[in-house]
């Protein structure tokens, strides 16, 4: 492995840095939203409404970064996510809450479009899972410990100190995104070779598999299902596990992951094949869930939901080089295709809890997506073997 190239450095710390208002809001709103003022229902609006917003703007960014500098639209985009972690913390009404998580939507659309045309064009095609990996596991590092203090910032300073001051702090992201687009040379066309139309519409349907499973169904119902299955506690080595517990120490698994694994799998995915890789992981990944479905004991689940993130991770980063290298349009279509999933998916995941069902369907059915993912990633790599000269 090399050290990440300074461009992805740059540009996955100042994302890290802007979005660490809209990542306290899922830690801090929760248990704080009486002290706002808020409702359930309202609390449920703003932690979403951002996502349903980029569906609509990440077209919007990639005609802006096609047309016109990139760094213009980075340094703006990240000054903007400064001044709305800046509205969270003096918001004293839920409109003025509402327009700061529509303002972060549009931000962060121009921000992932920057951040991964970054990634694909700061250095070569042989790498690019690697210098993907770095862009996605740096920003989770930085974030996650941002997330920590944060935590403990808003125990000791109180909600409007903390969010005003990280929005302080994240000023410093505008000249990071200055910084990362400096010399890098646009691509006058995509490196790889895909198969016009159809290769971005295939990936495309990877992605919304991949954003409709990891972050959607199984994360927003993952401590309903461990309760059902797992019970409200579990003893190991003589010591009683609350279900809570379990769900944090599986979600900061995945965190870990993210941070630490991500250029590591990209590293071993490029020098075993990006596209069979691809193939691999949806199909481990599809007979992991069902596996989990069937199985409930707390170790073994940890255990084989540890290999389900593996899976998701890697997966994500594949297919974000795979978009970069088809050019602009085909990241904003796999964004879009991502936010839709993370969107419905826990829309889905809890439409069966309230039917009824029982809560291991949501495993199978996951298992049953990721198995259609890995047919279509497997067309795709057959398409790209028969491509070569």
């Amino acid at each position: 492995m090399k050290l990440p190239p300074l461009p992805v450095f740059y540009v996955s710390t100042g994302l890290s840095l802007v979005t660490l208002g809209d990542s306290l809001l899922y830690t801090i709103l929760p248990s704080y939203y009486p002290v706002l003022g808020l409702a359930p229902l309202q609390v449920g609006i703003l932690l979403s409404v951002n996502r349903w917003i980029r569906l609509a703007t990440n077209h919007m960014a990639e005609r802006c970064y096609r047309r016109y500098p990139s760094d213009l639209w980075l340094i703006l985009a990240f000054f903007m996510g400064s001044i709305v972690t800046a509205m969270y913390g003096i918001a004293k009404m839920f409109i003025i809450f509402l327009g700061a998580r529509i303002l972060w939507g549009i931000s962060f659309s121009f921000i992932r479009q920057a951040g991964i045309m970054t990634a694909v064009e700061s250095g070569s095609e042989t790498h690019l899972g690697e210098r993907m990996g770095y862009f996605r596991g740096i920003n989770a590092m930085w974030r996650t410990s941002g997330v920590i203090l944060g935590g403990l910032s808003h125990d000791v300073f109180g909600f409007t100190i903390t969010l005003v001051g990280l929005s302080i702090l994240s000023l410093v992201a505008a000249p990071l995104g200055a910084l990362s687009q400096k010399g890098l040379k646009r691509l006058k066309r995509p490196l790889g070779k895909v198969v016009p139309g159809k290769g971005d519409v295939r990936v495309i349907c990877c992605g919304f598999a991949v954003g409709l499973i990891g972050g959607g169904m199984l994360m927003s119902t993952l401590g309903l299902i461990l309760k059902e299955q797992v019970g409200e506690s579990f003893t190991i080595a003589g010591n009683s596990i609350g279900i809570v517990t379990l769900t944090g120490i599986i979600l900061g698994l995945r965190w870990f992951i993210d941070g630490v694994g991500s250029p590591i799998l990209g590293a071993i995915a490029d020098r075993s094949g990006r596209q069979r890789s691809t193939t691999f992981l949806f199909s481990l990944g599809a007979v992991t869930l069902i596996v989990v479905a069937v199985y409930s004991k707390p170790i073994l689940l940890i255990a084989l939901m540890l290999i389900f993130f593996i899976c998701g991770t890697t997966l994500n980063t594949l297919l974000s080089a795979q978009a970069g290298q088809s050019g602009t349009r085909s990241v904003a279509s796999y964004a879009t295709a991502m936010d839709l999933g993370m969107s419905v998916g826990p829309l889905i995941g809890w439409s069966i809890a309230q039917l009824g069902l029982p809560t291991n369907s949501i495993f199978i059915s996951s298992g049953a997506i990721y198995m259609i993912g890995a047919i279509i990633s497997y067309e795709i790599w057959l398409s790209s073997k028969n491509l070569r000269p």
